[in-house]
C-alpha cells in the first residue's frame, strides 16, 4: 500500500504537497491525464519557488564540505566541525572499524579516525548521513521500497568508486559521492510527491527508461529535479552534471564526461545485480562510448563485475542506513 503522508512537512520543514494547491500538474495527474505540456525547468522552478530550505545543506554538512575542500585546513579544523554532530562522529567510528578498512586495532579516538579515513572520506560520510536523514521509513509501493533505493545509492557509489580506481580516469572518492547523489531526485519525488510517485512506480517496465515514465506522469524526471536542487546547493559541476546526465551520458557536452560515464556504468552494474532503485531493472547496457571514455576493455569490465560482489559484501550498508 502506498505510504500516505503526502501533505506532511518534509525534512526541509515545508511539505511540497501544500505548494500543489495552485499547481495544475497535481490535479491533472491524479485525474489520470498526462502532465501539462510545459518545460520541465518551469515546472520544477515553480514547485520549489516557495521552499527556501531546499536551497541549502545543513550548516554542519556545509562546514565539513568547506573544510574538506580547503587545502589550507588541518585535521583539527575538521575535528571541530565533526564534533558538532554526535551522530556523524559515531558513524565515522563505526566506519573506520568496519571490515572494509581492516584496521588491526579498534579505533576509539575520533581524531585518529579522521586521520585514517582522510578528509574526502569524512566529507562523503557527512553527505551519506545527510542523504540518509531524508528517508522516512515505510513499506514502499509495488516493486519499490525505500530500503531498496538506499541500498541502490550506496551500491552505485561503491561501484563508481571501484570504476574510478580501475580506470584511473576519475578520482575514486569523488566518484563515490557522485554515485551516492545520482538518484537524489527520486528521494524528493517519493517524499514530497508520494501519490504521483506511486503512479510512476505502477507504470514502470523493464528496459523502459524511468525518466520517460516520469516525464509522462510528472512533467519532469528525477534527473532534472535532482540537478535543479544540486545547483541550489552550489554543488560542484561534476556532481550536478552526473545527477542530470547519468541516464543519458552521450547527451552531455562538457569536461566531466568521465565522471558521468563512471556513474552510468555503476548504475547499470547495480541494476544487473538486482540492486535497482525502484525494484525494476530499467538501466540498459551503456553505449560503447561509455566504455571507451573510461578506457575499459572487455576483460576489465569482467573483472570489475566480479570484484563488485566482494566489495559490496564488505560494505556495512546497515551501519550507513537511515535511522529507524
Amino acid at each position: 500500500m502506498l505510504i500516505s503522508a503526502p501533505c506532511a512537512d518534509g525534512p526541509y520543514g515545508v511539505g511540497l504537497c501544500g505548494l500543489y494547491g495552485d499547481f495544475p500538474m497535481m490535479s491533472e495527474n491524479l485525474a489520470g491525464t498526462a502532465a501539462p505540456d510545459r518545460p520541465p525547468e518551469e515546472l520544477i522552478e515553480k514547485l520549489f519557488s516557495r521552499v527556501g530550505e531546499v536551497s541549502s545543506l545543513p550548516a554542519v554538512a556545509m562546514q565539513i564540505i568547506e573544510v574538506a575542500n580547503n587545502s589550507k585546513t588541518g585535521v583539527n579544523d575538521l575535528l571541530d566541525a565533526v564534533q558538532l554532530d554526535a551522530a556523524l562522529a559515531t558513524r565515522i567510528l563505526r566506519t573506520v572499524n568496519s571490515s572494509y578498512y581492516a584496521v588491526q586495532n579498534k579505533v576509539a579516538d575520533l581524531k585518529l579516525a579522521i586521520t585514517l579515513l582522510g578528509f574526502k572520506e569524512i566529507r562523503n560520510l557527512a553527505m551519506t548521513a545527510y542523504v540518509a536523514q531524508l528517508f522516512k521509513r515505510g513499506a514502499g509501493h509495488g516493486t519499490y521500497t525505500r530500503d531498496g533505493l538506499w541500498n541502490h545509492l550506496i551500491g552505485v557509489g561503491t561501484a563508481a568508486r571501484l570504476i574510478g580506481e580501475a580506470s584511473g580516469r576519475v578520482p575514486p572518492r569523488e566518484a563515490y559521492l557522485a554515485g551516492l547523489l545520482h538518484d537524489f531526485g527520486l528521494i524528493l519525488i517519493d517524499q514530497y510527491l508520494n501519490k504521483p510517485f506511486g503512479k510512476v512506480v505502477d507504470a514502470l517496465e523493464e528496459n523502459v527508461p524511468v525518466c520517460d515514465v516520469e516525464r509522462k506522469i510528472l512533467g519532469f524526471s528525477h534527473a532534472e529535479l535532482g540537478y535543479y536542487v544540486a545547483q541550489q546547493w552550489h554543488l560542484p559541476e561534476h556532481l550536478t552534471a552526473t545527477i542530470r546526465y547519468h541516464h543519458d551520458p552521450t547527451a552531455y557536452e562538457g569536461p566531466h564526461i568521465e565522471m558521468i560515464c563512471a556513474v552510468a556504468l555503476a548504475d547499470f552494474f547495480c541494476n544487473a545485480k538486482q540492486l535497482s532503485a525502484l525494484g525494476v531493472a530499467d538501466a540498459t547496457v551503456p553505449p560503447a562510448e561509455v566504455f571507451a571514455v573510461l578506457g575499459l576493455e572487455k576483460q576489465h569490465v569482467g573483472s570489475l563485475w566480479e570484484q563488485l560482489d566482494e566489495i559490496l559484501k564488505k560494505i556495512d550498508i546497515k551501519a550507513l542506513a537511515p535511522a529507524s
